[in-house]
């Protein structure tokens, strides 16, 4: 697991586990304190694929989506990726969860999972619209 990502992963563990009633931006600005508690945690893919999902979920909550827009993402980026942050697209330059194009390979999960979510929202403006595009077409 690239250092990097595990950074952002254990961010991701943080917020969820330490601080999930707290407002998402006040939670993020204190984890660069709970860091070094976490710092030998070693996750499996699984595990980093069930942070992503509940990253995601308060993601797609905060934007005002609802329970059917959170089921298209899921099924989105599961056919993309399996929500596998190392998913790498040996036809194309597009790598991550959300397999956007010249994505660097050093991109944090969570940073993914952001990116993929201002794409879909600015270019199909809800995960439904992407996901029946990707269903036309092969690809969002």
């Amino acid at each position: 697991m690239k250092k990097n990502n595990l950074k952002y992963i254990l961010m991701c563990f943080v917020v969820f586990a330490g601080t999930w009633h707290q407002p998402a931006a006040a939670s993020i600005t204190d984890v660069t304190r709970m860091n070094p508690i976490c710092k030998d945690l070693n996750l499996t893919i699984s595990q980093s694929k069930k942070l992503a999902k509940k990253y995601a979920f308060m993601k797609v909550k905060q934007v005002g989506w609802n329970d059917r827009e959170w089921k298209a993402l899921l099924t989105l980026w599961t056919k993309e990726s399996r929500w596998d942050y190392t998913a790498d697209n040996p036809k194309s330059s597009a790598y991550g969860i959300p397999q956007m194009l010249n994505m660097p390979e050093d991109t944090p999960l969570t940073k993914q999972v952001d990116l993929g979510l201002k794409y879909i929202k600015k270019r199909y403006k809800t995960p439904t619209l992407a996901l029946h595009h990707h269903d036309r077409k092969g690809w969002y």
